[in-house]
């Protein structure tokens, strides 16, 4: 499926911003009201089956990131951490919206930010609120770098760990 498709296949794998990566299973006909609609059925790797009308795929799905998309995700998470300096209420809705998005460079953001900031000195430390958006934020991008670069989880953790704070490596 490429990026701005609006008719994936079975068998492609996608992602849903709110719920991370699936699988496309099935394309079906579901009357909803009076009116039949083409759908598809998307295993999530969550556990969780979804069925999308092919008119909403276009703003709930996307491709799993390809190479470009990888090292925009890589520079994110070696980049310097964003600053502190606005108010707490503003921070954490820019990352619930960043969240929301679930596009590959957000996350990267969250994660990176969140890394930083909880493993800090005490009085650095995120709030239970931001606390949560970083591991949701972990958790998806985890999910798509394993689909992306056809690793376990657990090697797509260490790779986001070998990037966070490594600006001039490249790390493939």
């Amino acid at each position: 499926m490429s990026t701005g498709s609006l008719s994936p296949a079975v068998g492609d794998t996608v992602v849903c911003a709110a719920h991370g990566v699936g699988r496309v299973v099935a394309r079906e006909q579901m009357r909803l009201g009076d009116t039949e609609r083409d759908c598809v059925v998307i295993d999530l790797a969550s556990g969780l089956r979804i069925t999308l009308p092919l008119q909403e795929v276009a703003e709930r799905l996307r491709a799993v990131a390809g190479k470009a998309e990888l090292e925009d995700i890589r520079k994110a998470l070696a980049s310097p951490a964003s600053s502190r300096d606005e108010p707490w209420t503003k921070r954490i809705k820019v990352s619930k919206e960043k969240l929301a998005t679930g596009r590959a460079s957000d996350l990267a953001e969250l994660v990176r930010d969140g890394d930083r900031f909880q493993r800090g000195a005490k009085s650095a430390q995120l709030s239970q609120a931001e606390r949560t958006v970083y591991l949701r934020a972990r958790a998806l991008l985890v999910s798509e770098l394993s689909a992306a670069r056809g690793v376990t989880e657990a090697e797509a953790e260490a790779w986001i760990e070998a990037q966070i704070g490594l600006p001039d490596r490249k790390e493939d």
